[in-house]
């Protein structure tokens, strides 16, 4: 097997979210495509759950956006509030149904996003081939393109070859780029939670930032259960995080003693704010968590993959048929990292170090701006513009999508 390799317009290595948003839009432009992956099935972690606005728009485009939508929750509503004194602001993303048919974020888990996408790959170009159990060990640019070899010793050939292969990518590292950036002190413990938490903290809506010094938090409600995002010190072992009384105590904290939720599954993992030094390495390109991680707090770092991935499809369909140079990939490369310096990596620091914020006087200043901002109708819109992303998108010129040219008075596909 080793001394043949098999040979496609683009190899995508990673069968995650961003991976099959490339596969599936590269394969809709007539491409010939093979995703590898190196798991030996789909994985079902919950993982992210939020879809913005421009995401769905880009859904419409793939033709799964009201599959989305038929799985998801609609999330009209957002809160910041403080855990000891309730509500700070809220704000309604109906106010941006002249901006976008999809004027609010929908709650869905990551792993049925990807069924969904796998599912219209296998319906539509089953010469797209999504091979599980095969784990990726090598990379090199040649022969006017890129080699990836199999930990099996078979190889794949293409002119390009996108690195979709998370975070700890074997890509990024046996090209030798760098991933600088931080990693917070405080590390998130993830519940889920099968029970209704709107009816033990009174007031919440479907998507809640509980600011905190000792205890930032996220309540957010997914199609199935609720998901709550608690902050762990780094004192505390992720064995103890995950402990029955741990959690007990920690949920006492928000709900009151006296109360054992159905926890269905809890999580430890560590905060990173990450950025690839380059996104382009000759024939190969990263996309998604092998180019940039972030803080979960803004939900935008599955958001901003799946934009890496299609951006890149409209110019990489472009190049393999020689109407647009090669150079535009490497615009496509700047201006995506910019993105992730810029725009994401700004954004979701500055909401974790604004819910983790120690310092009284300055706590309550951001809780006062927030609150001003929430009841002018002016500021709250520009406010919920870059929240759900749609600011981002117009900055940095994300492909033009149908849903973003029509602007429905309702929502498309439903």
């Amino acid at each position: 097997m080793s001394g043949s390799r098999e040979e496609r317009d683009v190899i995508v290595v990673g069968a995650g979210p961003v991976g099959l948003t490339a596969a599936l839009a590269l394969s809709q432009e007539g491409l010939r495509v093979a995703v590898l992956e190196k798991l030996p099935e789909p994985s079902t972690e919950w993982r992210a759950s939020t879809f913005h606005p421009p995401t769905l728009e880009i859904g419409l485009d793939l033709g799964v956006a009201g599959e989305m939508l038929r799985q998801g929750l609609i999330a009209p509503r957002y809160q910041i509030r403080d855990r000891r004194t309730g509500i700070v602001a809220e704000f309604d993303f109906s106010a941006l149904s002249d901006e976008t048919p999809y004027p609010f974020r929908l709650q869905l888990e990551q792993y049925k996003y990807v069924q969904i996408l796998e599912r219209r790959l296998r319906d539509l170009y089953p010469d797209c081939p999504v091979r599980y159990g095969q784990e990726v060990t090598a990379v090199s640019n040649r022969d006017g393109g890129a080699e990836v070899t199999v930990h099996d010793g078979s190889r794949w050939w293409a002119p390009w070859v996108v690195a979709a292969d998370g975070a700890r990518s074997v890509i990024r590292r046996e090209l030798g780029i760098s991933f600088e950036g931080l990693t917070y002190e405080h590390r998130y413990l993830v519940l889920s939670i099968d029970y209704p938490m709107d009816q033990l903290v009174p007031g919440i809506c479907e998507v809640n930032y509980v600011a905190d010094p000792d205890e930032h938090l996220l309540l957010l409600r997914i199609p199935d259960l609720w998901r709550v995002v608690l902050s762990v010190p780094p004192e505390i072992g992720s064995d103890e995080a995950t402990s029955p009384a741990y959690v007990r105590k920690r949920l006492a904290l928000l709900i009151g003693d006296g109360i054992d939720l159905p926890v269905r599954e809890s999580t430890v993992y560590a905060v990173h704010q990450r950025v690839a030094g380059q996104f382009r390495d000759g024939r190969v390109l990263l996309v998604g968590d092998a180019a940039h991680i972030n803080s979960p707090m803004g939900g935008m770092g599955l958001n901003s993959g799946i934009h890496d991935a299609y951006d890149l499809a409209t110019h990489l369909t472009a190049t393999v048929r020689g109407e647009e140079p090669e150079s535009t990939v490497d615009d496509w490369a700047a201006r995506r990292r910019q993105v992730a310096t810029e725009e994401i990596y700004r954004l979701t620091h500055q909401t974790t170090t604004a819910m983790a914020e120690s310092d009284e006087n300055e706590r309550l200043a951001f809780q006062r701006r927030m609150a001003g901002i929430a009841a002018d109708r002016a500021l709250a819109k520009e406010w919920m513009l870059e929240a759900s992303m749609i600011s981002n998108v117009r900055r940095h010129g994300l492909p033009e999508r149908a849903a973003a040219r029509t602007v429905l008075g309702r929502v498309g596909e439903r």
